[in-house]
């Protein structure tokens, strides 16, 4: 059995992309998410292929972003960073849109998770050689990035495509 201490970073970066694609969208599947993000962020048609479609950019740039880490752990440990970060703000916005519906918001077990790697991840860099203003804002960055270019493409070529 894996002790908590000895996760290592890219455990836990690695540990973040994988229950996303796995638990987490399992998740929101089984729990309804796309039908929740219809009813309450007004997406219109928004159906399990078109979430799942939506998802491909996601696991496509979160993706990338480990191959790139993992060429030089070192050097890019900020794009790795980020990919917790992500799981950051997945979590953040299931935490917060349970709270403003008073209802689950499909995601948030597994978003739990992301918090859980997210507290690990920080207090395993805090306090090392490592960790810097910089290396939290590029973490921050990317985290970000992974999170809004998805999105900017997924809606830009949705819209291409009149779907």
């Amino acid at each position: 059995m894996l002790k908590i201490k000895a996760l290592t970073l890219n455990h836990l970066i690695l540990g973040t992309l994988l229950v996303y694609v796995t638990l987490h969208l399992m998740e929101e599947w089984l729990l309804g998410f796309p039908a929740w993000a219809e009813l309450r962020w007004g997406i219109p048609g928004y159906t399990v292929s078109k979430w799942l479609f939506h998802n491909v950019y996601f696991a496509f740039f979160l993706t990338l972003g480990y191959l790139v880490y993992r060429r030089n752990n070192e050097k890019f440990l900020a794009m790795g960073l980020g990919i917790v970060v992500w799981g950051l703000l997945n979590s953040l916005n299931h935490i917060i849109f349970t709270l403003i519906f008073l209802e689950i918001s499909p995601g948030i077990f597994t978003g739990f998770i992301f918090l859980f790697f997210a507290i690990l991840t920080w207090r395993k860099v805090r306090g090392t050689e490592k960790s810097s203003g910089k290396l939290w804002a590029l973490s921050s960055f990317f985290g970000l990035a992974y999170w809004i270019v998805p999105i900017v493409l997924f809606i830009s070529i949705d819209s291409m495509l009149g779907i």
